[in-house]
């Protein structure tokens, strides 16, 4: 699955184009410190506005659609580690029902409040 397919099929399933390439965050599980998660790098402004994030497991052929509504984090620099503008999150695939940002630095937000829903591939 690549992210314009997902994007694609989430719009399909809505019957709205509501996902584009610039409010939709994409993200494959990837190793890190032997777990294994998403890597997300959302711009500090963009929190201001809608945010929908697909992540994507290849190896359980599924990807999660999450939506963080306008302004729903109030101060994103204060709840993740940023560099540059840009909040830097890792949520682990250990747990799928609680997705916690995890890395050191951040107060590991859980987003799961913020699924929309999952599609198999």
């Amino acid at each position: 699955m690549i992210k314009s397919e997902a994007i694609k099929r989430v719009n399909g399933a809505i019957g709205s184009p509501l996902l584009n390439e610039g409010n939709t965050h994409w993200a494959t599980v990837v190793a890190h410190a032997g777990d294994e998660g998403w890597w997300i790098h959302i711009p500090l402004l963009q929190f201001k506005k809608e945010i929908h994030i697909l992540l994507c497991s290849e190896k359980a052929k599924v990807f999660r659609h999450l939506k963080i509504k306008a302004s729903e984090i109030l101060s994103p620099a204060m709840k993740f580690r940023c560099k540059d503008q840009v909040a830097d999150i890792f949520i682990s695939a250990a747990s799928p029902r609680k997705l916690a940002d995890i890395v050191p630095g951040g107060t590991k937000h859980n987003f799961s409040k913020h699924i929309v829903s999952e599609y198999r591939f």
